[in-house]
């Protein structure tokens, strides 16, 4: 694969990256009616853009994740990482979370907070652990947390 590049994303991005979200959830294969009858599933906050960024390769979008302040100062939440799923286990999405590492970090979070459903295994081989129960309106899910170690922001 081409060199992955992360960078901030677009305000022109928003609808693109919404298509991109539903993809990558639709193709686990379930849910399917839910996720195609959710607003939500297919739109990412305009809102967010400050803290959205993308990964590309050779001038394409493979992916995008969103890292906000947490609910207390020590913490930063991956709200979202979407990857495209002919772009799945290239790299794509543990490039993503180092770099919502990074930008967690920056906000001067101690650890990095995530509610994971079907991509709790991803999340486990990237070093978070489960914290506790999470209630989500497709699935139980799990929240999950990273420390994050002390380095330049």
């Amino acid at each position: 694969m081409t060199a992955i590049r992360i960078r901030p994303a677009e305000a022109r991005e928003l609808a693109a990256l919404g298509e991109l979200k539903l993809r990558a959830s639709l193709a686990w294969g379930d849910h399917l009616e839910a996720l195609a009858s959710m607003p939500e599933a297919r739109t990412v906050p305009p809102e967010h853009l400050p803290f959205l960024f993308v990964a590309e390769a050779a001038g394409r979008i493979l992916g995008f994740a969103t890292v906000l302040a947490g609910p207390g100062p020590e913490a930063a939440v991956l709200e979202d990482l979407f990857v495209e799923p002919d772009a799945w286990r290239q790299g794509v999405g543990r490039g993503l979370v180092l770099e919502a590492e990074r930008r967690a970090r920056a906000l001067g979070a101690a650890s990095l907070q995530v509610i994971a459903g079907r991509a709790r295994g991803f999340y486990g081989a990237c070093g978070f652990a489960v914290t506790g129960r999470a209630d989500t309106r497709l699935e139980p899910a799990v929240e999950m947390e990273l420390p994050l170690a002390a380095g330049d922001g």
